[in-house]
């Protein structure tokens, strides 16, 4: 390989990197037995959806389409803090993914929000971290679709990551994707 050729590889891994900048990533550091007790769960429309609860990777299997609900829980609970004024309605279709959902005004997990990058989450880049599994959620107003990040990081309460890729709303595998392209 001539030297031309390998600075042409690294000019195009550079680029790479540029152009998906935003991963998703959640806090699967820390305490892993968080609040959901189920490893898995059935979609509505009877697919299993994997959990990572021993720290290995999600197995999620594809399912519903974009706005249907997946039966994850009967019943959790979440609160939207004041810095995420403007973005409710997004956060609540994000919660809405996975059905059960509650919105109260102070019990469950808390939902913060912030301009920048997400911070303590174990990557510098993270737009959204879910800490301890629903132990408390910070979502980044970068993101194009807020509601999907939202999503995603509620997915996190039960499931893990489900593949590297761009994350979207055609199932919740997809979902789960690794980055918010």
């Amino acid at each position: 390989m001539t030297m031309k050729q390998r600075g042409l590889g690294v000019l195009l891994a550079a680029m790479l990197l540029l152009a998906f900048p935003f991963a998703a990533h959640a806090a699967e550091g820390g305490d892993a037995s968080g609040p959901a007790a189920a490893a898995t769960s059935t979609t509505a429309d009877g697919h299993l959806l994997a959990g990572d609860q021993g720290g290995q990777g999600a197995t999620a299997v594809p399912s519903k389409a974009k706005g249907s609900p997946v039966t994850v829980q009967l019943a959790w609970y979440y609160y939207i803090s004041s810095s995420c004024s403007g973005y409710e309605n997004a956060i609540v279709a994000g919660a809405n993914y996975w059905g059960g959902g509650v919105r109260t005004a102070s019990s469950g997990t808390p939902v913060s929000c912030t301009p920048g990058y997400v911070t303590g989450c174990g990557v510098s880049n993270a737009v959204g971290c879910n800490w301890n599994q629903g132990g408390r959620i910070a979502l980044s107003t970068m993101v194009r679709d807020f509601a999907l990040l939202s999503a995603h990081e509620f997915g996190h309460n039960w499931y893990g990551h489900s593949a590297q890729g761009c994350a979207n709303w055609n199932s919740a595998y997809d979902v789960m994707k690794t980055m918010m392209c």
